[in-house]
């Protein structure tokens, strides 16, 4: 990718907190991708088959039925995947810094019953100290409106972690507690196609609406941090709590 697009995209980054990256991979390559992912889940499911690591549609506990799983970087040729110079390369750009990366996930969306995920920052999951990172989701099928594509609150990374509160969803435990505040924001709901890439920062308010249609929507996502930032371990022990009880009380 020239220098001159890539400033471009950091500048639309740092002003609305993601961007598009158009044909990180070549159709051919993303076939690949999402036969290893395949592979890998068929052959722990059963072991993995755990509400911190995995979250299914309804009762049923099958391939077909997983909504996202959150355990991924296991998967020796996806983690190879995520550190590679191509991705780092990128990654470092956007952050400024060296990257580190923290661990990558799988959500599958599936066709008709896919999950909704609730309007959430990702770095009041994480915990990182200056909330300098950011996570990579490529697009393994097309992704749009109907079908629940991530939609963003432009501009939301600027305002610090807000207050959330339990969401009780399944992968996503929690959500923003004032909705409100949000409508003084703009918000995009990108259509990616496979092989697209979606950078958005650990800060910016983002989410997706359930898909009731006939087309899955897979995205694999990596997660990267500044190496020098440290860890909130109050702020990860509290989300840890709250995450437990959400737990325990599906089961």
């Amino acid at each position: 990718m020239k220098n001159k697009k890539l400033i471009f995209l950091k500048n639309k980054f740092e002003k609305n907190g993601w961007v598009v990256l158009r044909k990180l991979y070549k159709q051919s390559e993303i076939k690949l991708i999402a036969k290893a992912i395949n592979e890998y889940l068929k052959n722990q499911i059963k072991k993995e088959a755990k509400p911190r690591n995995i979250n299914f549609v309804g009762k049923s506990k099958n391939l077909n039925s997983i909504n996202s799983f959150h355990n991924l970087n296991n998967c020796k040729k996806i983690k190879y995947l995520s550190s590679s110079h191509k991705i780092t390369k990128i990654i470092s750009f956007f952050l400024d810094s060296t990257p580190e990366f923290r661990s990558c996930e799988f959500f599958a969306k599936p066709a008709k019953f896919g999950l909704p995920s609730p309007n959430h920052q990702d770095n009041y999951y994480w915990g990182v100290k200056g909330s300098n990172a950011l996570t990579i989701w490529i697009s393994l099928d097309k992704s749009y409106k109907k079908n629940g594509a991530v939609h963003y609150y432009n501009g939301t990374h600027k305002f610090g972690i807000l207050k959330h509160k339990p969401s009780f969803a399944k992968g996503s435990s929690q959500k923003i507690s004032d909705e409100k505040f949000l409508l003084q924001f703009k918000k995009s709901q990108p259509v990616l196609y496979p092989g697209d890439a979606l950078i958005h920062h650990s800060l910016v308010v983002h989410g997706s609406e359930a898909n009731h249609s006939n087309e899955s929507r897979r995205g694999w996502t990596i997660q990267f941090k500044d190496k020098k930032a440290k860890y909130d371990k109050e702020q990860i022990l509290n989300y840890e709590k709250s995450l437990y009880k959400q737990i325990s009380s599906r089961l």
